[in-house]
């Protein structure tokens, strides 16, 4: 897989305000924050695979709307990680274990459940509005849409979401390139 992972002298920080800031302006624009998040991850790390955006695509709201799953952002993180550092398929069918994306995983869900007091949409959405939401009901979409849902609140989710995920892969992909450089050397 080459994948072009950075732009000439972007730091991490710098990347990481950049995933910040495309993941906050995809979910404003055009919701749906899995997919706002995978676009953001996507766009900074030059990953341009449409198969890989549309499959993050139900994770919104916690699945299918339902707000019980986990947040569609960290779900989207997850899965552009497991794109970098997942068990490939040769490995599983080889019964390899690759386990090198679960860490990372694990440090990304610890960041949500720490900022947001939990990992699904529920707890996401009473940490941000006080409250949760069945976007099923009508009155209850206009009320989370009245209180910001696609304006300021979900996209500010979005954004820290794509924003940590960023840094994650970025750590691993330096880890890496080291531990690569001292086996050539």
């Amino acid at each position: 897989m080459q994948i072009k992972t950075t732009t000439v002298k972007t730091t991490k920080e710098e990347l990481m305000q950049q995933a910040k800031e495309l993941g906050f302006q995809y979910e404003h624009e055009s919701a749906y924050c899995p997919q706002a998040t995978i676009a953001a991850l996507m766009d900074v790390f030059h990953v341009h695979d449409d198969t890989l955006f549309k499959s993050v695509f139900g994770f919104q709201g916690g699945g299918g709307d339902s707000h019980d799953g986990a947040c569609g952002s960290l779900c989207a993180g997850i899965v552009m990680i497991s794109y970098f550092f997942g068990r490939t398929r040769t490995e599983f069918d080889l019964r390899m274990h690759n386990c090198e994306s679960t860490g990372i995983v694990k440090r990304l869900t610890e960041m949500f459940k720490e900022e947001y007091d939990g990992i699904r949409c529920r707890d996401v959405q009473k940490k941000m509005f006080g409250r949760e939401f069945d976007v099923w009901k009508e009155e209850d979409l206009k009320a989370f849409l009245d209180m910001g849902g696609h304006e300021t609140k979900c996209p500010t989710v979005v954004g820290q979401g794509a924003a940590w995920a960023t840094g994650l892969i970025w750590d691993e992909l330096v880890r890496e390139e080291r531990v690569r450089r001292v086996r050539v050397e």
